[in-house]
């Protein structure tokens, strides 16, 4: 699953959820009832909007492995 913040607007809250690649959150209810938070006075139906946040950090090895090429051995063109 894949980690996700959240903003509402209405009530100023960013909440962090994970869930597929597939599911979207559209509005506060649903955003609450997957991060199990208290929905408080805001109402269930408020829009929230996905963010989109880049955060560095260090790669692990199955991370690496992922992008890693074997380099051509001998002359030719490398890009990389």
């Amino acid at each position: 699953m894949i980690t996700y913040d959240y903003h509402c607007d209405a009530n100023g809250t960013t909440l962090t959820v994970s869930h597929s690649i597939k599911e979207i959150l559209t509005n506060w209810g649903q955003l609450c009832a997957l991060a199990n938070h208290r929905m408080g006075k805001t109402p269930p139906q408020i829009p929230v909007r996905r963010l989109f946040s880049c955060q560095e950090s260090k790669p692990d090895d199955s991370t690496l492995s992922m992008f890693s090429k074997t380099k051509p051995s001998g002359g030719g063109f490398n890009c990389c």
